[in-house]
């Protein structure tokens, strides 16, 4: 794993999924930029981000390694360790996340104080999903390809099943599709910041 590479499906979602988390991370910071400016970024780009970690970050990606890694995990002492850490760090995802929902929902675009509020708990958020996406890729990943291996078959089954089952049919393609939307959308908001800096 040394290398980033691996022959496990199971692994790959999950890297991908995490590089889909880095992708609206780094989309969301021109416009909180711009909205702590006093730009008016229409509230709908900050509400659809807030959809995508209640969606995606924490129902569809939390809830696969949940339900089809960390209960596949050996009891070992590092094993067990790193599956309570990384589900604390979940726990903690969630209250990141309702915290900037609720930001969001006191947002008024072109009010520079509420669009404050958003961009801390964004940030807030953002710094804890970054380092725990660090911690999978190091830490779970190695683990997974180490003891994992002959189960990734059934973690992928299990993976779509929750995709289908949980989230919903389609629900994962549109979350897709509001994320390739997210920098045209916030361009020209961010555009209008740099002009009026």
């Amino acid at each position: 794993m040394a290398d980033g590479k691996t022959n496990m499906k199971s692994i790959e979602t999950l890297q991908n999924e995490h590089n889909a988390v880095l992708y609206v991370l780094d989309s969301l910071e021109p416009a909180l930029t711009a909205a702590e400016q006093g730009v008016p970024v229409p509230v709908d780009i900050f509400t659809d981000v807030g959809r995508f970690f209640s969606i995606f970050v924490e129902q569809c990606h939390n809830g696969k390694e949940e339900a089809a890694v960390f209960a596949r995990m050996p009891a070992s002492t590092s094993g067990d360790a790193l599956v309570r850490q990384l589900e604390h760090e979940h726990e903690n995802g969630k209250r990141l996340s309702a915290a900037y929902n609720d930001a969001v929902g006191q947002y008024t675009p072109g009010n520079a104080a509420s669009a404050a509020e958003v961009a801390r708990t964004a940030r807030e958020y953002g710094a804890a999903l970054r380092d725990h996406i660090e911690e999978e890729n190091t830490g779970l990943f190695t683990s997974m390809q180490e003891s994992l291996a002959a189960d990734d078959e059934e973690m992928t089954a299990e993976f779509d099943r929750i995709e289908i089952e949980e989230i919903g049919e389609g629900v994962h393609e549109e979350i897709h599709a509001m994320i390739d939307s997210l920098p045209p959308r916030i361009k020209p908001w961010a555009d209008q910041a740099k002009v009026e800096a």
